[in-house]
């Protein structure tokens, strides 16, 4: 996890006690196990680590997350995909995952250059309306000729305002929501989940198992992207709040 965030962002981070450090006050740890998901690791970022109210949950694909095998392509959170051979080590395929997602949008929080993700006001088509949000990269991976059809799908074709009506106007806190949506499949099972600050949103996972993404039939194909919520219109930016990370104080 240090090393992918250090090649991420361009600035060092370490590993001191039970944490991930970077620069400023920025962190990760690992959250709480989950009895009923053992296959996750439980993760929690921190724009600032002595503020637990900047927390933000997310999950990281454990031994089994469908990463070991085939091709894997990482996209812009405003655009392009690739793909490639990767790493095959499962846990590795999950750390890059989670960077190049969740990862980029958080570090985006505090650079706020538009460097590592995408910056999408109240009422951009593409957002979620009424909040600003910051839109991390859409990976995918997969096997077959196909592997790329489900992450190429994601990036023509913006999800949060199909999953607005199903997320709703109360999301449980004002600022600082993550958003991740992890969907694809192959022959004989799909998944499509949609998780608002750590926890499955049912209404919106249904929401996105409805929408015309591609079922592949031949080998499997899934995309991952992660939305942070910045702030809902009108309410204070975090930075207005005291946060103390990289270059400010």
């Amino acid at each position: 996890m240090a090393d992918e965030l250090s090649a991420l962002h361009g600035e060092q981070w370490r590993v001191e006690g039970e944490e991930v450090r970077g620069p400023g006050a920025l962190a990760v740890r690992l959250g709480e196990p989950r009895e009923d998901d053992p296959d996750r690791l439980e993760l929690v970022f921190l724009a600032d680590r002595d503020r637990p109210e900047t927390a933000v949950p997310d999950q990281l694909a454990g031994a089994d997350g469908g990463f070991g095998v085939g091709g894997f392509g990482v996209g812009g959170g405003t655009g392009g995909g690739g793909a490639g051979g990767g790493d095959q080590d499962p846990l590795r395929r999950g750390v890059e995952v989670w960077a190049s997602t969740a990862g980029a949008a958080l570090i985006e929080l505090v650079a706020h250059n538009g460097r590592f993700a995408g910056h999408l006001d109240p009422t951009d088509p593409d957002g979620l309306p009424g909040w600003h949000a910051i839109h991390g990269g859409v990976v995918g991976w997969g096997t077959g000729k196909r592997f790329h059809d489900v992450q190429d799908w994601l990036v023509r074709n913006p999800v949060l305002p199909a999953l607005a009506p199903a997320l709703g106007g109360d999301l449980g806190r004002d600022q600082l929501v993550g958003v991740q949506v992890c969907f694809g499949g192959g022959a004989g099972r799909r998944t499509a989940e949609v998780r608002v600050h750590g926890e499955v949103h049912a209404a919106a996972s249904a929401a996105l198992a409805a929408l015309d993404w591609p079922r592949v039939t031949e080998g499997d194909a899934y995309a991952r992207t992660f939305v942070l919520l910045v702030r809902r219109a009108g309410a204070r930016p975090p930075a207005e709040v005291g946060l103390r990370a990289a270059g400010r104080k």
